[in-house]
Order: structure tokens, then C-alpha cells, then sequence
């Protein structure tokens, strides 16, 4: 039997459709199951469990947890760290599907599968709609395929990028009755576009380095601006789902006559008049690739290297990097073999159904994982 929680609405229907081509089957829980054992976690585990509700709550702007919220949790997670174990010897589990799995339930959820030697597979969003990450030991900067330097000897799809911006352009907003979001006005004449990212997403809490947050990332934009040339400023769009605990920091940006703050207009049309990016680990930064515009990196993504993208590891090299601006430069050829292989092996076929031909290809692909 293989085992999964229960996910995000979005990856309930790609459950359904993998599971009738699965050897095993798929059995979802809803709750995470609970013993009480004269036992305690071991305390490895419960560290980095611990460090996983610290954060999650840091980015989210949530006060402190005290000691007594604390010994709650860790009772809690206890109870359902040996529920999971009893779990996995019941009904023999040959493997664990998670979604993203680096944090809450699913990421105690990878820590008891991990610990009983049960191999886990990870899924999540891509930048590319219409297909899905699917890999082991994590997802995004964590994943083993991603990051395997698996495609130099790709053929490039001359009109790969055509596609991808296409494809943005397709990508249905997640708010279907929001207003139409208006053209951004007065945008510089020169400008580096820096996007901020979702509070508390694993992107910034697990991958983000030096970076710890989106308030982090404005500090330290607005220090390095100094080192720009003159005519050239930061253009710094939120993002428009989120806007936990940046307010703080976006007044710091907006008093920084090098900054400018824009709420409206698209991504695309940033990357159509941008000189480049500027980015912790946004897909916004793999978008860039499309437009022939060079990226700065701040944390950990698995689209950066050399030919690809510049990797900002303090605040002293991203001033450096902002000094020779004008100089930076990439592979095109080299960006366009990694975008096609993203497309054709790296990402996987997102399925509409179990009677889709993706959803057989995909279920082989997890069973090819499981047994890596």
C-alpha cells in the first residue's frame, strides 16, 4: 500500500488520477493518526519538527510560541510520530506521497516515513502550467532531479521561450472575480525588476540562505542600491496574494529615492522592460530566462549556475554584482537546453484524469522513485 494526507484542492483530482495505475494502492488519510507510547520522540526529530513551527509562524508575522504552546505541540506531534509508525507496520507501506512535505502535518509526515527506511516522493507546483514536480528528497532547491545537472546535453527548442511566455500569459489568475489588474504607470527608464515572494512559503523558510524573509530581502535591497549606477533604480512589485509583514518594510523601500514600489501591471510586463532581475528563488527569476534578461539570486533555487544565473551569497557580493551590472551576462543556448529539458524530463505531465495518458506515465514515474 502506498499512503498519502490529505492535500491542497489542487492536488486531490492528480491523486485520483495516478492511483488506478499505481501496483499498490493509494490510501489518503484526512488526520494523521494518534497513539499515546510511555515514549518520547526522538530528539533529532523534534528539533527539526520544532524548528518547523518556529518558522512557519516567523514568516507569518505570529507571535512567539511559548513554552506551554510548545509542550503542546511536541505532545501532540509525539502522539501522532508513533500513530504514524503504528500506521506504517498495519498496513505494510511500501511508500509515501507527500505534498511539498516540509512542514506541518507532511512534514512530520516525511520525518516518521523517513525514519521507518519508507521511501517518500514529493509533489508540488512548477513554473510551468500544466505540469507538476514530482521527485525525491524534496521539491524546488531540494529536489534530486532538479538539481542534477541532467541537462546539458538536451536538445534546445529554438522556440522554447515563445512557449513559456505564451504559457504565462495563459496561467488563469487565482482570483477569478478580482478586477482586471491595471498597467503599471511611471516605471524608470532603467530599472532591475525585484519581485517579492509569499510569506512563509518553503521557498523562503527552507531555501531562502541569507534571506530569511520578504522584510530581510528589502533591507538589504535598499543597502545595496547605493552601488548602482546612477541612472538605474530597483523596481519592487508584491506579490499579489500576499502582503504578510512586508508593510513595514515596503515604507523602508519607499523612502529610498532608488526604489520604486509598483502595485499594478504583470510580471510579463516587467520582464519585457526590465534590465533584470533580482530574486531570492522566485520562478519569477526562471521566467526571466525567456526574455533574455540576467538574474541575481539571493538563496537556494534550482535553476541557478553558471551560463544560467549570478548568486548573491552576502550582502557584500550583492553590492558587487550591482557595481558590474552593466557586465553580467549568461548562456542563452544554455538556458534554453535547461528550459527545454524542464519540459520534456524534468517537469512531469500534470493529468486531467485517470483516462489521460499522463496520469499512467506519471504513476510509472513515482513507482520508478519509489524503487531508485
Amino acid at each position: 500500500m502506498y499512503l498519502t494526507l490529505n492535500a491542497p484542492d489542487l492536488a486531490r483530482p492528480l491523486y485520483r488520477a495516478i492511483a488506478p495505475h499505481l501496483t499498490q494502492p493509494l490510501e489518503r488519510h484526512w488526520r494523521l493518526p494518534s497513539r499515546r507510547l510511555n515514549e518520547v520522540m526522538p530528539a533529532e526529530v523534534w528539533m527539526r519538527i520544532e524548528a518547523m513551527e518556529r518558522e512557519e509562524r516567523r514568516q507569518k508575522r505570529q507571535h512567539t510560541l511559548s513554552p506551554l504552546e510548545l509542550d503542546a505541540i511536541r505532545s501532540l506531534r509525539t502522539r501522532q510520530w508513533f500513530g504514524l509508525r503504528d500506521l506504517f507496520d498495519r498496513k505494510s507501506t511500501k511508500g509515501v506521497l507527500v505534498w511539498n512535505g516540509y512542514r506541518g502535518r507532511r512534514g512530520l509526515l516525511v520525518e516518521a516515513a523517513q525514519a521507518h527506511e519508507i521511501p517518500v516522493v514529493y509533489f508540488e507546483r512548477c513554473a510551468f502550467p500544466g505540469f507538476v514536480q514530482v521527485d525525491r528528497d524534496g521539491v524546488n532547491a531540494g529536489g534530486r532531479t532538479l538539481n542534477a545537472g541532467l541537462y546539458p546535453d538536451q536538445a534546445p527548442d529554438e522556440a522554447i521561450a515563445r512557449w513559456f511566455r505564451a504559457s504565462q500569459r495563459q496561467r488563469r489568475g487565482v482570483n477569478p472575480f478580482a478586477a482586471p489588474q491595471q498597467p503599471a504607470e511611471n516605471l524608470p527608464t532603467r530599472f532591475l525588476y525585484c519581485p517579492l515572494q509569499v510569506a512563509a512559503d518553503t521557498q523562503l523558510s527552507v531555501f531562502g540562505g541569507w534571506v530569511k524573509d520578504m522584510p530581510s530581502y528589502l533591507v538589504n535591497l535598499v543597502k545595496a542600491s547605493e552601488a548602482l549606477p546612477k541612472d538605474m533604480s530597483l523596481v519592487v512589485r508584491p506579490h499579489p496574494s500576499c502582503r504578510v509583514g512586508q508593510d513595514s518594510a515596503l515604507r523602508l523601500a519607499l523612502t529610498n529615492p532608488r526604489i520604486r514600489v509598483i502595485n499594478g501591471g504583470t510580471s510579463a510586463e516587467m520582464l519585457q522592460k526590465c534590465a533584470g532581475v533580482v530574486t531570492v528563488n522566485s520562478s519569477v527569476g526562471l521566467e526571466a530566462f525567456a526574455y533574455d534578461k540576467p538574474v541575481i539570486t539571493l538563496g537556494q533555487s534550482f535553476y541557478h549556475g553558471p551560463g544560467l544565473t549570478e548568486q548573491a551569497h552576502d550582502l557584500a557580493d550583492l553590492k558587487a554584482l550591482f557595481q558590474r551590472i552593466e557586465t553580467l551576462s549568461f548562456d542563452s543556448e544554455q538556458r534554453m537546453r535547461f528550459l527545454t529539458w524542464l519540459r520534456e524530463d524534468g517537469f512531469k505531465r500534470w493529468p486531467r484524469h485517470s483516462k489521460d495518458p499522463a496520469a499512467k506515465v506519471l504513476a510509472h514515474h513515482v513507482e520508478a522513485l519509489m524503487t531508485a
